[in-house]
């Protein structure tokens, strides 16, 4: 864990810079196209990752760590409904994830973001109060008190398969993965963000 936070350092620090839900002027629109921006990249990287063999991995509990739900329950609280949930845009350039070590590194940006998340949970709740209808931020509340342990277990699971692995190779994907997540994100939020700019 601690090789992934080091080695995955500028990657973090480049896609962090596409995320704007602190700016002070943040306003519902803006906030719902993100959420937007967000299920166009988790729904085909979960779906990747449902079959890459993650629930082999001992204390992972991979099938409680899914996002798509939440995504999907804020968005519906901002007026999306199943049809328009389908007609979103998709990412189609997600990280390559060959396998079990790829896809470690890619729940590492996916958890870290929930860790994260808190803070961004805590100014949505500041800055939106007294706003109507933008629902309970189910995304980012998450695994709500249970944040932190979620987080130290999900770092001991990576941290046994690799110790499991017993070899450098399995690290180093593990940090691939995790770098070419990053990448990918922040390509998309990019992109995105772009695109709504055109379109406002």
């Amino acid at each position: 864990m601690q090789r992934l936070k080091t080695e995955t350092r500028p990657h973090h620090e480049r896609t962090e810079a596409q995320v704007r839900l602190m700016d002070a002027d943040l306003t519902p629109t803006a906030y719902r196209r993100h959420l937007e921006a967000l299920h166009g990249f988790y729904v085909p990287l979960e779906a990747r990752l449902a079959g890459l063999g993650l629930e082999a991995i001992a204390g992972l509990s991979i099938h409680t760590r899914w996002k798509v739900p939440l995504l999907k329950e804020d968005l519906r609280a901002l007026g999306h409904d199943d049809a328009s949930l389908e007609r979103l845009p998709r990412c189609g350039a997600l990280p390559s994830l060959a396998g079990v070590p790829e896809a470690l590194g890619c729940l590492y940006v996916q958890e870290g973001a929930t860790l994260g998340g808190q803070l961004i949970l805590r100014h949505l709740r500041r800055h939106f109060d007294g706003v109507p209808s933008l629902g309970d931020f189910s995304f980012f509340r998450a695994y709500g008190a249970d944040v932190g342990p979620r987080w130290r277990a999900f770092g001991d699971a990576v941290n046994q398969a690799s110790a499991s692995a017993a070899g450098d190779t399995f690290d180093a994907r593990v940090v691939k993965g995790a770098q070419d997540t990053f990448d990918a994100f922040a390509v998309w939020l990019r992109q995105e963000q772009a695109h709504a700019s055109v379109s406002a």
